[in-house]
């Protein structure tokens, strides 16, 4: 077999090695530039670029309902100018043939860091006139783009994003928090840590800190206000909370069933389904045990929550914004 062909197992096995990789950025990057010259047989016989088929992978880790976000190790490495030069590299070697300017160029193969870019520039990134034949693939290096750039906090970064998702920027902070913008997903589930904990809660409070600042209480009173944190009640009231332009002042909508986002015959259809998945063991005896362990569950959340909070504010040197006497 060609030295450069790399199997599923094998790439599994890398993968993992990669993710324990705790506090040990390097093991990343050789892994990285193990795979960087390699092509990945998948299972189904399809053959992918090795290394981008990673970076599929470790950003997938924010995205996926499934999966917990990032490592600090991760984070580190995303954030590390080598990967900021692989992205450049990336770019460079898709757009070189083509007629572009010195000043992109420059961005291209310089010494400047994507966290220094200014919006103008990303945009001249994102913007760059790819003929239609190479436009896909030009497009799948700018979705890979978009996830890195999400991790980034210039000012440069915080402002494109803004402006590329304007309005809907908060759902897109959710998704990128583990959470799945549909409250139907959840329909019918108590309140469990492993789809809306602490830790999603504060991925998306870190969120709010980058790019809302002015709203960082909305959000946190917002949290607050929410009796039973069931991932349903959240996601259907968090949806309510970016219609009403971030502003925690409406009435919380209670109970763990929704089918928010669902469309014309998928809504007559599942709508009852999710209701008696609700309502099929009630008169067993134990709603009320479930109601008193959600209830006890959600206060737990919310302290650990307010830890997360306090400690990463510290960290900061942020003024401590979690000062309440509850006692969870």
């Amino acid at each position: 077999m060609e030295k450069n062909i790399i199997l599923k197992d094998e790439y599994n096995k890398l993968l993992k090695k990669s993710r324990s990789s705790v506090g040990d950025v390097n093991a990343i990057i050789e892994v990285y530039n193990y795979l960087k010259n390699k092509t990945l047989k998948l299972y189904n016989g399809v053959f992918v670029k090795a290394h981008i088929y990673f970076l599929d992978n470790l950003f997938l880790r924010t995205i996926s309902p499934r999966c917990h976000g990032f490592s600090k190790t991760d984070e580190e490495f995303i954030k590390s100018t080598f990967l900021a030069n692989e992205f450049k590299k990336l770019i460079y070697l898709n757009i070189k043939d083509y007629n572009y300017s010195e000043e992109l160029k420059e961005l291209l193969t310089g010494d400047k860091h994507f966290n220094d870019f200014t919006k103008e520039e990303i945009k001249r990134i994102m913007n760059f006139d790819v003929p239609d034949g190479n436009r896909e693939r030009y497009n799948r290096y700018c979705y890979h783009l978009t996830n890195y750039l999400f991790v980034l906090d210039g000012l440069g970064v915080i402002q494109y994003l803004k402006e590329a998702y304007g309005d809907n920027l908060p759902i897109e902070m959710l998704k990128r928090s583990n959470v799945c913008t549909s409250a139907f997903y959840y329909s019918g589930y108590g309140v469990d840590y492993s789809i809306l904990g602490d830790k999603h809660l504060f991925s998306l409070y870190r969120k709010f800190v980058k790019y809302y600042p002015d709203k960082v209480e909305e959000f946190l009173k917002f949290v607050d206000s929410i009796d039973l944190l069931t991932a349903t009640e959240f996601v259907k009231n968090y949806m309510t909370f970016v219609r009403n332009g971030l502003d925690s002042n409406f009435i919380i909508e209670n109970g763990n069933v929704s089918i928010d986002g669902l469309e014309g015959n998928k809504r007559d259809t599942l709508g009852p389904i999710s209701v008696f998945s609700v309502f099929r063991n009630r008169g067993s005896g134990d709603d009320e045990f479930d109601k008193k362990w959600d209830k006890r569950s959600s206060d737990i959340i919310k302290r650990d929550f307010e830890k997360l909070v306090n400690s990463y504010n510290e960290e900061k040197g942020y003024a401590k914004t979690l000062t309440t006497d509850k006692k969870y």
